[in-house]
């Protein structure tokens, strides 16, 4: 891609905060692509990463179309005091609008298509996330690892993804990837024109992909990736499992991944690590910012069920009530 189209893609770069006393090869990047909706759930999966890797010195890169200032100043906050780098990377929003949309997914899920191209002259690897994911061990194994004349290395997604969506697409590997932690070796994604290959393979089937940017990524890069254990992206659906399932977590896990529509900031996530997640949330310049309330009639009835077990009847009953109400009395009420 050349630097006409990457002109009119980024409206500017700032780095806001640089207090890094090492060396760059010693620096370890970090990239998320977010808006002001994923601010708050970036801001603790960051808090998680810095809490549990203190021997490790990082430049964080944030890739947005702009956030307010309430969340620029918690950012601030959080990375005062620390040996860090922070980085905005402001997108022209008017870019994205020609990338299929679909769904419950913000334009932001195409924003790690192009980091590689615009981090290419600070560093020569770079480890995206997600802004569901929770740190809780170390992430330095990862930064001696060999990539093997890969692009890309990623965690294998759940069994049950694997199997639908290796056959919707013609994957004949059997490997399904999750993108939400992808390790990224930029001049090997460069050499092989990665960015370029993502877009035209969107452009002509990205509107019948179920995940446009997982499923663009799994398709282009098959051969291209090297996958690592489950213990970097440990996929969890919290909506999936029953009001307080306890999931057997492996003792060596680094980075839990909250995946599906339900997230550990909701009233209705509860979990036990719904409830660790919440451990680091109060911890954080947004601990003041409430938890999300019900909105929809499907979450309402969770938080329900949530709130009797917690043995707060009265609530529950009120929140079942407003669940029965919400579904069947508000015609054209959201689903």
């Amino acid at each position: 891609m050349d630097s006409k189209h990457l002109t009119h893609m980024i409206e500017r770069h700032e780095t806001v905060v640089d207090t890094l006393q090492v060396a760059p090869e010693h620096v370890c990047h970090i990239a998320f692509g977010i808006d002001n909706t994923y601010a708050r759930g970036m801001g603790i999966t960051l808090f998680s990463l810095l809490e549990n890797n203190p021997g490790i010195s990082f430049h964080i890169h944030l890739f947005t179309t702009g956030l307010n200032d309430s969340n620029r100043k918690k950012l601030l906050t959080l990375t005062a005091r620390r040996s860090i780098a922070l980085s905005f990377h402001i997108y022209n929003s008017s870019y994205f609008d020609r990338m299929p949309s679909t769904g419950r997914y913000a334009k932001t899920i195409y924003y790690r298509l192009f980091m590689p191209l615009l981090l290419r002259e600070m560093t020569s690897r770079f480890i995206y996330l997600d802004a569901d994911i929770l740190c809780v061990g170390s992430i330095e194994p990862l930064l001696a690892l060999a990539f093997d004349d890969k692009t890309i290395c990623a965690v294998n997604d759940n069994k049950h993804a694997r199997n639908r969506l290796c056959s919707e697409l013609n994957l004949a590997s059997g490997n399904y990837f999750n993108s939400g932690f992808l390790y990224i070796n930029i001049p090997q994604w460069l050499e092989r024109n990665t960015t370029e290959r993502l877009i035209s393979t969107l452009e002509a089937k990205g509107d019948s992909f179920r995940f446009p940017d997982q499923d663009v990524l799994n398709l282009v890069l098959e051969n291209e990736v090297r996958l690592l254990p489950k213990k970097y992206n440990f996929i969890y659906d919290i909506i999936a499992k029953k009001v307080n399932y306890r999931p057997d977590i492996p003792e060596d896990t680094v980075l839990i991944h909250f995946t599906g529509k339900c997230k550990p900031w909701h009233l209705w996530a509860s979990s036990p690590l719904a409830d660790l997640y919440y451990s680091y949330y109060q911890r954080t310049p947004w601990q003041t910012q409430p938890l999300d309330t019900p909105v929809r009639h499907k979450e309402m009835k969770r938080y329900a069920y949530v709130l009797w077990f917690q043995k707060r009847y009265s609530y529950s009953l009120l929140w079942l009530m407003k669940y029965i109400k919400n579904k069947f009395f508000h015609a054209g009420a959201a689903k």
